[in-house]
């Protein structure tokens, strides 16, 4: 879809074997990336790198050690990456954007010999859904055509008819010549997208990005029109598994003209987008996307070639870069009734053409997808300091606690019925794998500082403490969630935290640092961080040896890693 732009132990547990399996069932890949640790928020451009800037209270220790020096992750763990020198980062090319779809046409552009047409299926076709999955487990762009011609068709995908309901609601609309954003009602939005010129002369267009959906556009995608494996929080997206207070937002709208865009970008953290164009006004829209599979080819020619760095998802590409690329690019027009479907990490860049449209998209995450941000894409994030946003790790540890409990429960009336449930099994059994892979990261000896679910929050935009009581009473109202302070990841078990530091700046209540970031020499200018843990390390063991005794019930994952682990 197009790519949201938010702001920003108990015992020793022996050593956990390897999965060598995990890499190539996420998706082949070459390329990894090779200088996350060496890539320091002080040095990136302010114009162009993420929202948010290292906070004042954390340094770099003058006591950093070398590559050869520092400890090298565990071999067999598939998901953490072995730590790098450091290495610099080209500065980004931050000049104003411009790019005009005037004499535009899918056939001309398909006469460039990189580009190549996305394949299309008809809703009218009985097999669309299993040429849909096969898609997706090739990792390339599908179109689903002709959704405005199924008499389901929601009526209030109208821009007058939205206009006379939610005509005073303020959105964030975005001048995509400076990247500047404005605050307008929707009714003014829809005029001035009708006045302004449907090419990049006179008034700059505007682009509406991640608006809120409207509650009949909600009501209809949850209806029985759109099959449940492609809804939001259907039965293949694990999101649906995260505490209702802990869910994260993927329905959003976008409204545009001639010559707005999305920037070339990957959706969240793995996940497979789906983009449906609701409403046109003599408009439609231009892809230009990936396979799944060259996305390391991708970040590399952005780097190297055009100086930019393809995770902050700043740079449109021009019809010259995208037919030069070392890659071949799928084109297509996006118009009324079209639903495009994005595998996880296809880079797709999005173009509108003429007049008004209305799309609205939405994300899952598969456990395909769940691998791959994994193995591939949480290293990035934090190589550039981006926020994760989707919380993998704690989608992670509630579906494996899902799909635990659903197994125990069938099997405790009908064992028979939960063996013959091998879809399930055989996603728990990976799941066990997966988070194998976590407690490796995570564990740590056991400590006195155990947050109980939500004493600390983003502590940068948090008011100074009262006292540790008033923090208790809100830590059980809301869940604790919150992100490291220099590399945005989000602190799933252990991490570090000065209490004192920021209170004397006046920034918030504490400073928190993931593991990963402090054993790379990040730290706060007194260096007295404590290692906490949000949660006893061995409940987590626990749900993973409640897992691993299902399977084993099942006569499941007989493999050496559904051992139940025991302190020693």
């Amino acid at each position: 879809m197009e790519g949201p732009q938010r702001e920003f132990r108990d015992g020793v547990v022996p050593a956990l074997p390897g999965r060598d399996r995990l890499s190539s069932w996420a998706q082949s890949e070459k390329v990894v990336p090779t200088t996350r640790p060496g890539f320091l928020r002080e040095a990136q451009s302010p114009q162009a790198g993420p929202a948010s800037s290292a906070p004042s209270g954390i340094h770099h220790s003058s006591g950093v050690r070398s590559a050869a020096e520092r400890p090298t992750a565990n071999a067999g763990n598939a998901i953490t990456e072995a730590v790098a020198p450091p290495v610099p980062m080209p500065a980004p090319i931050t000049s104003p954007t411009s790019i005009t779809t005037k004499d535009w046409t899918l056939s001309g552009l398909l006469e460039n010999s990189n580009f190549q047409l996305v394949h299309r299926v008809s809703i009218h076709d009985e097999l669309w859904p299993t040429k849909a999955d096969e898609a997706e487990r090739q990792g390339i762009p599908l179109i689903v055509e002709g959704w405005h011609t199924d008499p389901r068709w929601c009526g209030a995908f109208d821009a007058d008819r939205l206009v006379a309901k939610d005509g005073d609601t303020v959105l964030s609309a975005r001048n995509v010549q400076n990247y500047k954003d404005i605050d307008m009602t929707l009714s003014d939005f829809v005029e001035h997208s009708r006045t302004t010129s449907r090419f990049t002369t006179g008034d700059p267009p505007l682009y509406a990005k991640d608006v809120d959906c409207p509650q009949e556009w909600r009501d209809w995608l949850y209806s029985d029109v759109i099959p449940p494996e492609l809804q939001p929080g259907g039965s293949k997206d694990l999101l649906a598994h995260l505490p209702h207070s802990e869910r994260v937002e993927t329905i959003m709208c976008y409204y545009g003209i001639g010559d707005t865009f999305t920037p070339c970008h990957k959706d969240l953290c793995g996940s497979t987008g789906h983009n449906l164009m609701c409403h046109t006004e003599d408009g439609s829209s231009f892809w230009f996307m990936t396979a799944s599979d060259v996305a390391p080819e991708v970040a590399k020619y952005f780097q190297e070639t055009l100086g930019q760095e393809l995770d902050w998802e700043n740079h449109a590409t021009t019809i010259d870069e995208l037919r030069d690329a070392p890659f071949p690019v799928y084109v297509a027009e996006q118009k009324l009734g079209d639903l495009f479907i994005i595998p996880p990490r296809s880079c797709h860049q999005v173009v509108n053409h003429g007049g008004l449209t209305m799309k609205l998209s939405w994300s899952r995450i598969t456990v395909k997808g769940l691998t791959t941000a994994l193995l591939y894409e949480l290293p990035i994030y934090r190589r550039v300091c981006r926020p994760e946003i989707y919380r993998t790790k704690s989608v992670l540890h509630h579906s494996l606690r899902h799909y635990t409990k659903e197994l125990e429960s069938v099997a405790q009336v009908s064992p028979s019925e939960a063996r013959r449930m091998t879809r399930d099994t055989a996603v728990l059994d990976l799941l066990v794998s997966l988070f194998d892979g976590v407690l490796r990261e995570e564990y740590g000896e056991p400590v006195d500082n155990v947050d109980d679910g939500g004493a600390v929050h983003n502590v940068r935009s948090q008011p100074p403490p009262t006292s540790p009581s008033s923090r208790s009473h809100a830590a059980n109202e809301q869940p604790c969630t919150f992100a490291c302070d220099f590399c945005g990841a989000d602190i799933f078990q252990s991490y570090f935290k000065c209490d004192s530091c920021c209170q004397q700046q006046n920034r918030g209540d504490c400073l928190v640092i993931c593991s990963t970031c402090y054993v790379e020499g990040r730290t706060c200018k007194c260096t007295n961080m404590v290692p906490t843990q949000r949660c006893k390390t061995q409940d987590l063991i626990n749900d993973r040896n409640r897992a691993v005794r299902i399977l084993r019930q099942l006569g499941a994952g007989e493999d050496s890693h559904t051992a139940v682990l025991t302190p020693r």
